[in-house]
């Protein structure tokens, strides 16, 4: 198209128009990235979920672990979008010390899925949870069902601990397969650290409490619903522990 600089997505693109765009983020820890497969396996999921056109996934795969190689900063992130026209962007940056760990604080809305699209899509119509999180002035927003069970957060999966069990809610559908909530659970199993996916409410606060994604790897809620608690405890710092070790082990 006239006016369209090289490397460029035209304005006339139904994902710049119309938000119909999936997204994948997946970082690096010296280099090398932290389970690259399972995030293309995802990320075919949330393309096919939204009938975007195909990539060539062997040569997409091939160009991302160029990148990868390539990187300024070996600890970075790095977002794909691809859109409805076919074009696809890519974003390194490098990664926030204070992000991974960090307290975060949180407030619970009760969502619909956004488009109606099943919550295991990653797309990028998101609009609506920032400026809610905006709005009641909290890095998160906690997204609920109608019966107040906790899905996930905007950006992240949900962790909790009661009686030293460490808890994260099921994948029923409704949202995110996240790949560090993933090598999480992996974690955990292999330290001895009890675990169960089982539904999740907080009308009585847990013992501990914590966000986790690519970006933060295991992360304690500092505040919920704007009241301080104290959502860090030694099952959550020994689950962080034990993720740490199996990304060495893999990076």
């Amino acid at each position: 198209m006239d006016g369209v600089p090289e490397g460029g997505v035209p304005g006339d693109d139904p994902g710049l128009l119309l938000g119909m765009t999936a997204f994948e983020t997946f970082r690096t820890y010296g280099g090398r990235p932290f389970r690259l497969g399972h995030h293309m396996d995802r990320f075919r999921t949330s393309v096919a979920a939204m009938d975007l056109p195909d990539p060539d996934w062997e040569t997409l795969s091939r160009e991302v672990r160029q990148v990868c190689e390539q990187l300024p900063h070996p600890d970075s992130a790095i977002r794909i979008t691809l859109t409805m026209g076919g074009h696809r962007i890519v974003q390194a940056l490098p990664i926030d010390p204070s992000r991974v760990g960090g307290t975060v604080h949180v407030a619970q809305v009760c969502s619909e899925p956004i488009l109606g699209l099943p919550g295991f899509v990653k797309h990028g119509a998101r609009a609506h949870w920032m400026l809610s999180a905006q709005e009641l002035g909290v890095d998160e927003i906690l997204l609920t069902d109608r019966d107040g069970f906790v899905l996930e957060a905007n950006r992240s999966n949900v962790f909790a601990v009661r009686d030293s069990v460490l808890i994260t809610p099921p994948l029923d559908g409704r949202l995110l397969d996240g790949v560090t909530r993933r090598a999480i659970l992996e974690a955990a199993h292999f330290a001895g650290i009890p675990t169960a996916e089982l539904p999740l409410t907080l009308s009585r606060i847990p013992d501990e409490l914590y966000l986790s994604s690519t970006l933060k790897e295991l992360a304690p809620v500092g505040t919920l619903d704007g009241v301080p608690i104290s959502g860090d405890g030694p099952i959550g710092k020994a689950a962080h522990q034990a993720l740490q070790r199996l990304i060495d082990g893999e990076c």
